[in-house]
């Protein structure tokens, strides 16, 4: 089956890049794998959190193929072991889609978009006023929302009181 490891280092192991990358490489033909591309740089790269008093990492993968999935456990513990390797993991290729250095799509983006269901916005609600009248008959609309609101008030009032049995 074909997995992919990627892996960082700190900045300061830059310049043995190459000798990390044959230690992995010795790594997984030990436990029976063989790398089916070479190592792609990604590069330096800011950290969202310190990791080990660090702030950046220098980040790489690669994809190999291991027929027994048994030696998966032991080349991870093998790998966390190794001090120059920061943080590594190692997933399934089949998981991340398109293999390394698949042509990619010009505009796929576009057509990926789901098309959003349109939404219609609702209208605030209006409480039905008289159209006729006066000023005084507007105020005496002012006046019943008040009374009303004062009775509402009342009422939670008397529920907030009572005590619970």
């Amino acid at each position: 089956m074909e997995y992919e490891l990627l892996f960082f280092t700190s900045v300061a192991n830059v310049d043995r890049a190459g000798e990390i990358k044959r230690e992995i490489d010795e790594i997984i033909t030990g436990r029976g794998g063989k790398i089916s591309t070479d190592f792609n740089d990604i590069g330096k790269r800011k950290f969202a959190h310190p990791i080990k008093k660090q702030t950046h990492g220098f980040f790489s993968f690669c994809r190999f193929t291991i027929e027994d999935a048994e030696n998966l456990p032991e080349l991870n513990k093998r790998l966390a072991l190794n001090d120059k390797i920061m943080r590594h993991i190692i997933v399934r290729a089949d998981e991340i889609g398109k293999p390394i250095g698949a042509p990619s799509m010009p505009d796929a983006r576009q057509d990926v978009r789901p098309e959003r269901p349109s939404i219609k916005k609702s209208e605030p609600a209006r409480v039905a006023l008289p159209l006729s009248g006066t000023a005084s008959e507007k105020k005496t609309a002012k006046e019943t929302a008040k009374v009303e609101m004062a009775e509402l008030d009342e009422k939670l009032d008397a529920i907030l009181d009572e005590s619970p049995e």
